[in-house]
């Protein structure tokens, strides 16, 4: 009897073993399509951030630059558009989410309840970058109405160097000494392509001023620095979506952008209505500058700032050298740039 006991419980522990064998084969292509597709949203992200960056500037430029007859459109007001359609499209990612849990519309407001005025001590503090993201959005379009799109891209990418500023004084992060190398790179980028724009674009715009063109790019990028060092400060504290991050500064840079809309064209406005000058291409600004928003959240969670700063850099690439019909030398030199640096880094480069 011992033994047929004992037979028993060796069937039973074995009967207990067997199954877990099988969610173990099931477990492992599951992982593996997790990464892929985690390896595929990095790379078109960053493909599409590059794309973003660059087609901004061209399109800003040529739709301020006199290229389209007729009066121009209001600055102030795209860039009021922009943003609430940015608020739009997250409360309507928000409300995916709920519907996909069964809460419905009531889940979203008790969302928004929760982690806005229940928490409202750090929706407060999303009114800094809040601020310095409006008036950053304003200074673009200040500077490309003064200067080449090159240009001005160019000076506007020394947000990396703030960046890292700001990272290193607000976040305390230490960079390694390829990192602070590739930075320097990009200062030497910044000036010889600048010298190279100067040669062969100008501005035809009348009473263009090259020094506020490149004033405001400066002064842009370094609130850009600040004000992502900041965001990314709150989006580090707690669990609450970018999403949600991204609502709550609407809350702030709306109400913000409307009083500018109003100190700055109102006499525009009552006499030839908000959408003076829009076009076609006008509506292009606005979508460039939205899905821009929408990319940075996604390169930052599945790419990291590393590559999103590189993503920058060969945006940069790509605007002046597909004018000079250099662009696939300028990619070349770009991908072994970023295979060097991942390599330092121990990560494997780009295929």
């Amino acid at each position: 009897m011992c033994s047929s006991s004992e037979e028993s419980e060796d069937n039973e522990g074995a009967a207990l073993v067997k199954p877990k064998k099988e969610p173990l084969e099931l477990e492992a292509p599951t992982q593996k399509s997790v990464a892929v597709e985690g390896a595929w949203l990095k790379w078109a992200s960053l493909a599409l951030l590059v794309f973003q960056n660059s087609g901004i500037f061209m399109i800003m430029r040529y739709t301020r630059s006199g290229a389209i007859p007729g009066p121009k459109y209001l600055t102030t007001v795209t860039v009021w558009f922009s943003e609430v359609a940015k608020l739009l499209i997250c409360l309507a990612i928000l409300l995916i989410g709920q519907l996909r849990d069964g809460a419905g519309v009531r889940g979203l407001g008790k969302q928004l309840r929760d982690e806005i005025w229940d928490q409202r001590h750090d929706t407060l503090k999303l009114g800094v970058p809040a601020a310095c993201y409006t008036v950053q959005n304003n200074l673009l379009f200040l500077a490309v109405t003064h200067m080449s799109a090159a240009a001005s891209q160019i000076l506007y990418q020394s947000k990396t160097l703030s960046t890292a500023f700001f990272s290193v004084v607000i976040l305390g992060k230490r960079y390694l000494a390829i990192q602070w190398f590739s930075f320097a790179l990009l200062s030497v980028g910044v000036i010889l392509v600048k010298q190279e724009d100067s040669k062969g674009a100008h501005v035809d715009t009348p009473g263009a001023s090259p020094l506020l063109g490149a004033t405001a790019s400066l002064a842009a990028a370094g609130l850009s620095g600040f004000a992502g060092v900041f965001c990314e400060m709150m989006f580090t504290k707690g669990s609450t979506s970018i999403w949600m991050r991204n609502v709550q500064l609407a809350l702030f840079t709306i109400p913000l952008q409307t009083l500018t809309v109003w100190q700055s064209d109102a006499a525009t406005i009552r006499a030839d209505g908000p959408m003076v000058g829009f076009h076609a291409s006008t509506w292009g600004v606005v979508a460039i500058q939205v899905a821009g928003g929408l990319i940075v959240a996604v390169v930052i969670k599945y790419a990291g700032n590393i590559l999103k700063t590189f993503a920058a850099v060969l945006a940069i690439v790509v605007t002046q050298h597909a004018q000079s019909g250099r662009l696939g030398e300028a990619v070349a030199c770009h991908h072994g740039l970023v295979s060097l640096h991942l390599k330092a880094r121990g990560c494997p480069p780009p295929s």
